[in-house]
């Protein structure tokens, strides 16, 4: 065996022996540090400790949310095709295109709708001419009822009248003519057969008289009301026939109206200046984006029109952690495709009730808090992925020491404090703590060493017996903020 070769030999069969002499050597240290760290050292062993320090004081929250527009135009679907609700998209503009109020966007298939249209043109043309004739009809009809009022019953009106008259002249002469004869006859100048004669004719005339009365009577009473009745029935059912007539004209062209307005709309524009973002379609299990081919229907949101003047950002927040938050916080947003950036913004609106959960995710409430952008920036698209800091409170040069240092006893607090005589449990009076650090109003120094781990020393210094049986010290402060 080569020279070389036994001294690389024998410095690998070494490593072993040094690792493993080095691994013993370490072992005490590291099983002390982590039973010092889970505070489950034995008594009389010096406690990991640190310092009461003065500093800044802050309280951020750290959430995730997306990016959307505060003044957003929403685009939909506003086509109802009468005989299929699906309607093929044929022409979409180009998404990130930035359009003016009335610049196109989509173009719907209307051919079904154009069928339609010319269908209903067919209805309309047949029912104005039935509103023709009809209204022909009915002028008919009043010119009937007019005839008769001013015609034929005015001429038999007239003959009646004049024969009642004529009727009447004839009895007055008749009577005087018997009467005549009556004086004549009582001085014997005429015959009795004369008189009777006279009579006669009074009574016939008498008898004309009262067929004249009742001719007349018969045409006001009877004949008249009879072909009034036949004419003012002809009149109002034409005159009902043509009002159905014109209100299904009307009906006809309404529909005709709709069908074109409709056709109109499978044209959608824009309603507002902004930058196209196309939607997802979701139908048959798949999320579809918006482009020529594919199939939507009524209030379906096809285009969102933006205003990137005005963003924000969409967080949620856990329900633990939701009552640190208020509207008018200042926050910090970074977003994940533009690191190099920072934006700034304020809280401006917390959802009263929770979010919907996801059937998928974990069984957490969370609350929609809305951050307003100050000053967005050039490029910035809705649905990006934001972090955002809430800045929820700042106390400078404050007191402070590690959350964990704080054993919480019954209703106070304390801190294992080292102190002249060794260490000894200190009541602290606590200000507001963001889950690392708790700021320390009073009961220890600055520059006071304190335990870390206070609740596994809590038998080896001087506290204060709690009162009731069964009483426990409080639950550690809530850390993870």
């Amino acid at each position: 065996m080569s020279p070389a070769l036994r001294i690389c030999r024998s410095r690998f069969l070494r490593v072993p022996v040094v690792a493993a002499w080095v691994l013993l050597a370490l072992v005490p240290f590291l099983v002390g540090n982590l039973r010092a760290n889970l505070g489950l050292s034995p008594s009389g062993q010096a406690p990991l400790t640190c310092l009461a320090t003065r500093g800044d004081f802050a309280h951020d929250l750290l959430v995730k949310g997306e990016i959307a527009s505060a003044v957003h135009t929403e685009v939909r679907c506003e086509v109802r095709s009468h005989r299929d609700s699906w309607l093929r998209i044929l022409e979409v503009v180009p998404e990130g295109t930035c359009v003016e109020p009335g610049d196109f966007l989509i173009q719907l298939d209307s051919s079904g709708l154009e069928d339609e249209r010319n269908v209903q043109q067919v209805v309309c043309e047949k029912a104005q001419a039935e509103v023709v004739r009809l209204r022909s009809t009915h002028e008919a009809a009043q010119i009937a009822k007019q005839d008769y009022l001013q015609g034929e019953y005015a001429l038999a009106r007239q003959d009646a009248e004049l024969a009642l008259f004529v009727a009447r002249d004839r009895v007055r002469k008749a009577q005087q003519s018997l009467s005549a004869s009556q004086k004549l006859e009582s001085r014997s100048y005429i015959t009795a057969q004369q008189l009777r004669a006279d009579d006669y004719a009074l009574k016939a005339a008498e008898t004309d008289l009262r067929m004249a009365d009742v001719k007349l009577r018969v045409l006001e009473n009877s004949s008249k009301r009879k072909k009034l009745t036949v004419l003012n029935s002809t009149l109002a059912a034409t005159k009902a026939q043509l009002a159905a007539a014109e209100a299904n004209s009307k009906l006809s062209r309404y529909k005709l109206a709709d069908i074109e307005d409709q056709i109109r709309k499978c044209t959608l524009r824009a309603p507002a200046a902004g930058t196209v973002i196309l939607a997802h379609l979701h139908h048959n299990g798949h999320s579809h984006l918006v482009e020529p081919g594919e199939s939507t229907m009524e209030r379906r949101v096809l285009v969102r029109l933006p205003d990137f003047r005005h963003m924000q950002v969409d967080a949620k927040v856990e329900e633990d952690k939701i009552a640190f938050v208020k509207p008018g916080l200042p926050a910090t947003i970074r977003l994940e495709g533009m690191p190099e950036a920072e934006l700034y913004g304020r809280v401006v609106k917390i959802d009263e009730y929770p979010a919907p959960e996801d059937w998928h995710g974990p069984d957490i409430k969370q609350y929609k808090t809305t951050v307003a952008i100050d000053a967005p920036l050039e490029g910035m698209r809705p649905g990006m992925t934001a972090e955002v800091t809430i800045h929820i409170e700042w106390l400078e040069d404050q007191l402070q020491v590690p959350a964990q240092a704080v054993l919480p006893w019954g209703d106070k607090s304390y801190c294992i404090a080292e102190g002249d005589d060794g260490w000894e449990a200190c009541e602290v009076s606590l200000g507001p703590t963001n889950g690392m650090t708790t700021v320390i109003r009073s009961g220890v120094r600055e520059g006071q060493k304190v335990a870390m781990s206070p609740a596994s020393y809590r038998n080896e210094v001087s506290l204060p017996e709690l009162e009731g049986k069964g009483a426990a010290p409080l639950q550690a402060p809530l850390a993870g903020l």
